[in-house]
């Protein structure tokens, strides 16, 4: 996800609507099914204004990409890349 113009938040709202909206055009596959369910979690599980506040790179309006993993028990995580290496 790219948080250039918006914060993490927003970005998977976006992504999640995306998302569902293909999967009513073109039929869900598994896959895609697992994609909405890992989003649809992060939406409702984590505290975005911590989140925000913790990590100034997800409030958006930065060169800064994050990536959503979510693992085999549907327990998503965001991972910074660019950040990790900036350390």
């Amino acid at each position: 996800m790219n948080l250039q113009y918006h914060c993490i938040e927003t970005e998977i709202k976006k992504l999640y609507n995306r998302r569902v909206s293909m999967g009513l055009k073109k039929g869900l596959t598994n896959e895609l099914e697992r994609e909405i369910e890992g989003l649809k979690t992060a939406l409702e599980t984590f505290d975005f204004r911590r989140l925000r506040s913790q990590h100034r790179q997800l409030a958006g309006g930065k060169n800064q990409w994050a990536i959503l993993n979510v693992d085999h028990h549907g327990i998503p995580e965001i991972d910074l890349p660019i950040a990790k290496q900036g350390k």
